[in-house]
């Protein structure tokens, strides 16, 4: 699920997160903890192939989810929950680049596009990717900003051909409910930045858990409080080796987003603490 600015009146589909819009002045970004426990693994390109082998290149991706404890998206369409401090860490983190002359894309399904106020499509500083059985959305906002394809594969192997593979510095799955499904533990995904619900809210529309055998948690916040919901962020990283190492590569984590990656660089100068129970405690706590 994404969100939207609740400033204005809107009725999300229960498959998707809003997300916040340019108008929005959310409180300042919460202070985020430090995993006590550094994963080593290779750096990855954002391509999961090279660009011109044929059609077979797809462009890697990153998940970004609000989600109970139980994987809980919404319920009857609407998002169940109301976190200013998530609306502007959606925001931040679709729309910050390393390079001014790029953006980022946001893929997302037919019925999350729709569910968008046409005032406010498509969303700005992003390119906006719509998946459509029907490979065509008749809509009046459809322009530049906007393409549309009939998969996610069909939008990743487009993405890594030019001029989008010049264009795109990174690509981030939003919703709904079945893209997600299955975006979210497939091979392409690197990252999954997700916003756990911990205060118990019925919903209606779930997605997978993360696979804690393919990804690994490699930051969290600490708990916030908003409108009496209690949540936390993290980042979940795809690795090749279960292996934990008390040295780090920060250029192992370059595919991250600028924001996440300052983070970790700013913060993790504490004692590494590899222990079995410290990290099961972290991935119970947040899985």
């Amino acid at each position: 699920m994404f969100r939207f600015s609740l400033h204005r009146s809107l009725k999300p589909h229960p498959q998707i997160r809003l997300p916040i819009f340019d108008s929005v002045h959310a409180s300042s970004s919460p202070l985020f903890g430090v995993l006590k426990g550094v994963l080593k693994f290779p750096v990855r390109s954002s391509f999961s192939g090279q660009e011109g082998d044929g059609g077979d290149c797809q462009r890697r991706y990153q998940v970004v989810v609000a989600a109970t404890t139980d994987m809980g998206i919404g319920k009857n369409g609407k998002l169940p929950w109301k976190l200013p401090s998530d609306l502007k860490f959606f925001k931040e983190l679709t729309t910050t680049t390393l390079d001014p002359t790029k953006e980022n894309a946001v893929i997302m399904g037919r019925k999350t596009w729709e569910s968008i106020p046409l005032q406010f499509r498509p969303l700005p500083a992003r390119l906006n990717v719509i998946l459509t059985r029907s490979g065509s959305v008749d809509d009046d906002s459809i322009s530049k900003k906007v393409v549309v394809f009939e998969s996610i594969s069909s939008a990743l192997k487009m993405l890594a051909q030019s001029p989008y593979s010049q264009s795109i510095e990174r690509v981030f799955i939003i919703g709904g409910g079945q893209v997600l499904s299955e975006a979210l533990n497939s091979p392409e995904c690197d990252a999954i930045h997700i916003t756990k619900i911990e205060t118990s809210i019925d919903c209606d529309t779930f997605i997978p858990s993360i696979d804690l055998s393919l990804f690994k948690l490699w930051y969290f916040s600490e708990p916030l409080v908003e409108n009496n919901i209690q949540f936390s962020f993290a980042t979940y990283v795809r690795v090749r080796s279960s292996r934990i190492s008390q040295k780090l590569e920060p250029e192992s984590f370059r595919f991250l987003p600028k924001m996440i990656f300052e983070r970790l660089d700013e913060h993790l100068v504490q004692e590494i603490t590899s222990s079995d129970s410290q990290k099961d405690r972290l991935d119970r706590h947040l899985i």
